[in-house]
């Protein structure tokens, strides 16, 4: 039997310790407290085998709320399996916890079923269309556009919601500096707002308080600045005398401030009508037109945990209601740190929507006609990851800007991060299709050459049986397209592409004459080139612009064949007395040499140019013959006679 006390002693010793590990977790956790119930119920579960469902899940949320996603992951698979039927709010957090560890099958898995358990069709849909979207870029080979870089003024601290004022950048940060006392959820200091000077590069420099005005002993944080005035809104605990005002669950909430700013000094400061001692409203965000507030809050009658909320900021300043954001950018999560970009796109923050894990950043675009969103975005890979991404910020072209991420590898908790962005990639389709003139049949292998503005090849490509060509083009650029066939005139058209991806322009179609359709044989056995008639002013030799169309016709024809010499010929009716006539002809012969040669066509490609008046009539109408004009035109004519080619 003694061989036994000392066991039975070290039993009941350690049971005690375990259950006083216990109580303290559940302590702590009734406070908020869960970075220390996290350690508490980690440390019982770990030494004790029969663990009760409320532990399990409680000590998931606690480690879920500081970001410990494998452990939380980890006891939410527990209790799964103790219960797949729990409450929506844990479901949700293993799913979001599952995708943090990349189980990305499993947690898809384990919603869908969810989804399915409770009818909920709309939503059902959605979520598979987020998936299904999710999964292809997840598995896209395309380079991703962003490229971050840690800042040197982060520090194993958080550092969060960057926002660029002037030549500087303003972020919150838990650091030490501001002498405040330990906030319990994460056990670091409450957050202050700090000021850094901007340098090259994105590189930030020389951290310091940013404002004595906005100092309280918890948390102050998150501010936005309306552009083109001196009006500023930030974030701060809700206080009274210096101490948290605590809501019926005894929790402290957020509030918003309007205040004025003035030589650095920070004065007017004012509660927002809409803040509340039940539930937190903070990270605000002005747009650039200063016309909108945007910002975040857990509002009752939202659609989850925190929603996206804005008002609009009327001309005296005075805000609307505040209206949701509605079912496209909120979720059942978290979806906060709003941003509108210059160019109209809204950014911000949510571990509701599918995506790589945590937090990640999404986009849509704000329409400020009908105040609606458009379907969200993922921004992608390097910008977003299985962790937390958030707070992202643009500069004015929206090429660059900050944006905050607890990824490993940083210096601490939430570290700041300076990212470029390429441009993104926008082609359009160019279509058309090439047939013969004279029947209207396709033409196929003709080569299509494609040349930018600066005449510079693009790509060259040959038309398939049909006669079609297709090519892809980057948005926004002119070209000219040229179809080229052997035994046809060359031809070329000029269009451009327009600004969105993956549009198509009006098509751009060839009908191509060939060259040996403009010669013919006339009735005197002659072969010559098939021009319109060339008609003159009454009584004269120059050049009409009809004139010039047609003999315009000629000099094709000429270039196309670089061998061939022709002679010319101009004949008359017989109306008028014959001397008349052949004189007129002559010159009029002669003009049309003249035209060509100051077309470019050499001299002895051109044997003669001859007037024969009325001495070779085509018909009876010779003089004194009475004829129709019909008939009289007919013995007016050009002839342009191919002697060689």
């Amino acid at each position: 039997m003694k061989l036994f006390i000392p066991l039975l002693f070290l039993v009941t010793i350690s049971t005690g310790f375990s259950q006083g590990k216990l109580s303290k977790a559940d302590r702590l956790f009734k406070t908020n407290a869960f970075k220390g119930a996290a350690t508490n119920y980690n440390d019982y579960i770990e030494n004790n085998d029969d663990i009760k469902l409320e532990t399990l899940l409680q000590a998931a949320e606690a480690n879920y709320n500081i970001h410990e996603n494998q452990k939380a992951a980890m006891f939410y698979k527990r209790a799964f399996s103790m219960d797949s039927n729990m409450p929506e709010e844990h479901l949700t957090r293993y799913v979001r916890s599952l995708r943090s560890t990349r189980e990305y099958e499993t947690a898809d898995k384990i919603y869908l079923d969810f989804l399915e358990k409770n009818t909920n069709q709309a939503l059902k849909e959605q979520f598979i269309k987020e998936r299904d979207s999710f999964n292809v870029l997840l598995h896209s080979d395309k380079e991703p556009r962003y490229t971050v870089t840690n800042l040197g003024i982060n520090t194993e601290y958080s550092e969060f919601a960057p926002v660029m004022y002037k030549d500087s950048l303003i972020f919150s940060s838990s650091r030490p500096g501001a002498s405040k006392e330990l906030y319990e959820w994460n056990e670091q200091p409450f957050l202050s707002l700090f000021v850094a000077k901007k340098g090259e590069n994105g590189v930030i420099e020389s951290p310091k308080l940013f404002s004595k005005q906005i100092k309280s002993k918890f948390h102050d944080a998150a501010i936005a600045f309306s552009p083109n005035s001196n009006v500023i809104f930030f974030t701060t605990s809700n206080t009274k005398k210096s101490k948290l005002i605590l809501d019926t669950d005894r929790n402290n909430q957020f509030m918003l401030y309007k205040a004025t700013m003035e030589d650095g000094k920070i004065t007017n400061q004012k509660e927002l009508f809409f803040d509340s001692k039940e539930y937190s409203v903070g990270h605000p965000n002005v747009s650039p037109d200063g016309k909108y507030l945007f910002f975040a809050a857990d509002m009752p009658n939202g659609y989850g945990e925190a929603d996206i909320y804005y008002s609009e900021i009327y001309e005296d300043g005075m805000l609307s209601e505040p209206k949701n954001a509605g079912p496209n950018i909120n979720t059942s999560g978290n979806d906060f740190f709003p941003f509108l970009a210059t160019d109209g796109t809204f950014y911000f923050s949510s571990n509701g929507h599918v995506g790589f894990g945590g937090l990640d950043v999404y986009a849509s675009v704000f329409n400020k006609e009908n105040q609606s969103f458009s379907e969200v975005k993922n921004i992608g890979k390097v910008a977003n990851t299985n962790y937390d991404d958030f707070s992202i910020i643009f500069n004015q072209d929206n090429t660059a800007g900050y944006l905050a991420s607890n990824r490993p590898n940083g210096k601490g908790d939430d570290d700041i991060y300076h990212f470029t962005r390429s441009p993104l990639a926008c082609n359009q389709t160019i279509a058309g299709n090439i047939k013969d003139q004279k029947d209207s049949l396709n033409l196929a292998d003709v080569t299509v050459t494609v040349k930018d503005s600066t005449n510079t090849i693009i790509q060259t490509l040959i038309t398939d049986k049909d006669g079609n060509f297709e090519v892809t083009i980057p948005c926004n650029n002119k070209v000219s397209i040229t179809a080229d066939k052997t035994d046809y005139f060359k031809q070329t058209k000029n269009t451009e592409t327009g600004d969105k991806d993956k549009g198509t322009t009006p098509p751009v179609n060839f009908m191509l004459e060939k060259a040996t359709d403009m010669i013919v044989e006339d009735e005197e056995g002659f072969e010559k080139i098939k021009m319109d008639p060339i008609y003159f002013e009454y009584d004269k030799t120059d050049i009409t612009p009809q004139a010039a169309t047609a003999l315009d016709g000629a000099v094709k024809l000429m270039n196309f064949y670089p061998d061939m010499v022709i002679k010319i010929e101009a004949h008359t009716d017989s109306r008028g007395s014959d001397s008349y006539n052949l004189s007129l002809s002559d010159k009029r012969a002669k003009a049309t040499q003249e035209y060509l040669y100051s077309k470019g066509i050499a001299t002895n490609r051109i044997l003669s140019a001859k007037g024969f008046g009325e001495s070779r009539l085509l018909n009876k109408c010779s003089n004194g013959v009475k004829c129709t004009d019909e008939e009289h035109e007919k013995n007016r004519r050009s002839n342009f006679i191919i002697l060689e080619k």
